[in-house]
């Protein structure tokens, strides 16, 4: 219970991001003194009693694979030690504390609210970014990044914004600029801080507010509570379509299509694709830009191969991908492998497969239990979130973002919460799991994925 408060913080501060809006809060390292808080909180809980300092399935491999972070940084790139095992630290602390801190549905509940309308507030700002006046946008380097400034000049087209009025020496973009600073790139809606790329902020949308709600839905019983989250469904549906994500948009599909099939079985594959090729059709990006960006994936994906093959065992250390490429490995798994070598794929991979497996096994022990619908009703939340983001991270460098090792985290407080009721329950890595995940792992570096590559021209 008082490691809620620090919780919900860090969620808020981590992906919401006031401190960048409301200069005041940049005074004091709220980061640093939530994680503490978080920290603490856990402390008293466990010496009041109110929570078991038991492991979750997956902390030995939370812990094997940050603690693997640190020691390439260590071995390859010494000079950023401290900040990137600072970074470490607080995904570590983010992971563990909701996963061992939070031990009962009730509290499961209070997270997945904040995660919730921390996620829907994200979209709201996104959507009236989309329907907002495009304005010039001056800066330097404008991609990916929020370092650009809008001037207030209304524009349809780039050329207005280089008139009389423009300031030597500045890129301009005529973009769509909301709230709070934040303005498109190529006419795609994003937020700040982690949820800078359109993709991004599509997915942690789809699988932090969408799944979720979907399940505060299930649950409540109040008529216009249950119409208000219609009203959040609809408000992260129209938010995806506004990110021109193809990514974005298949999460969204496997999202409802994971409830579809859950329900009615593999005969829902079919209208769940034709939900994924109409959000395509809506709002998915084609054209040359498209093109381009997907080309520009699989030279970063044979980048990452290439440093993978220099240096198997270590790769090129945590968070150095983009000091050997100029763009990052938009795929969370190559990205392991080319930063952490062999030895980090595997703990990553094992790290998700931990996750589904505690979801899935859980939600068939459960399923004809009575008294168990909260169980069921979060894990197919948390299983639906699961599927999108397996889907996606295949396009994404997601491997250290805070929104999945949130989702870590929510998996180990479900099955903490079932603990609670059936001490019994348990899950593990098998001899027999770690095999197919070492095999996978050496058929996707040596087999798929060079295969893959020579497919399309890059090797």
């Amino acid at each position: 219970m008082f490691a809620i408060p620090g919780i919900a913080a860090l969620i808020v501060f981590i992906l919401a991001r006031p401190q960048e809006f409301f200069t005041l809060l940049q005074r004091v390292p709220f980061l640093h003194l939530f994680t503490a808080l978080a920290v603490l909180g856990w402390i008293i809980d466990v010496r009041l009693r109110r929570t078991q300092p038991i492991g979750t399935p997956g902390l030995p491999w939370a812990v094997a694979f940050l603690a693997w972070c640190v020691v390439t940084v260590a071995i390859v790139t010494p000079d950023v030690l401290f900040p990137k095992a600072l970074e470490m630290a607080i995904l570590f602390v983010l992971y563990f504390t909701i996963a061992h801190g939070v031990q009962r549905f009730r509290t499961l509940q209070a997270v997945a609210a904040v995660m919730t309308v921390t996620c829907l507030f994200i979209s709201a700002v996104c959507l009236h970014q989309g329907y907002s006046d495009k304005q010039c946008v001056g800066g330097q380097e404008l991609e990916g990044e929020i370092n650009g400034k809008p001037d207030g000049r209304i524009c349809e087209k780039v050329d207005v914004c280089y008139g009389p009025d423009s300031e030597p020496g500045l890129e301009y973009r005529c973009e769509h600029v909301g709230a709070f600073g934040t303005y498109s790139v190529e006419e795609r809606v994003r937020y700040r801080g982690e949820l800078q790329d359109p993709n991004e902020v599509a997915l942690a949308i789809s699988v932090g507010a969408l799944s979720l709600l979907i399940a505060f839905y299930r649950r409540g019983k109040n008529p216009m509570m249950k119409a208000m989250y219609v009203a959040g469904i609809v408000v992260v549906v129209l938010t995806a379509l506004e990110t021109k994500s193809r990514g974005g948009q298949l999460s969204v599909a496997l999202v409802f299509g994971t409830y579809f099939v859950r329900r009615f079985g593999v005969l829902a594959l079919l209208p769940a694709a034709l939900m994924a090729g109409g959000l395509l059709v809506l709002g998915g990006r084609s054209g040359v830009n498209a093109d381009v960006s997907t080309q520009l994936r699989y030279e970063a994906w044979a980048s990452g191969l290439a440093m993978f093959h220099q240096s198997p065992i270590y790769g090129v250390g945590a968070g150095a991908f983009v000091d050997h490429h100029f763009l990052t490995a938009h795929n969370s798994f190559v990205l392991a492998l080319g930063e952490l070598g062999f030895p980090g794929l595997v703990l990553f991979v094992t790290l998700i497969f931990i996750s589904v497996k505690s979801l899935i096994v859980g939600l068939r022990q459960l399923a004809n239990v009575p008294g168990a619908e909260v169980a069921n009703v979060w894990g197919m939340a948390l299983l639906a979130s699961f599927s999108a983001i397996l889907v996606q991270i295949n396009t994404l460098s997601f491997t250290y973002k805070s929104v999945l090792w949130i989702f870590f985290g929510l998996v180990g407080a479900w099955t903490g919460a079932i603990r609670h009721h059936r001490p019994e329950f348990s899950v593990k890595v098998t001899w027999k799991d770690m095999l197919f995940i070492v095999v996978g792992c050496i058929a996707f570096t040596s087999v798929f994925l060079p295969l893959f590559l020579r497919y399309k021209g890059e090797m």
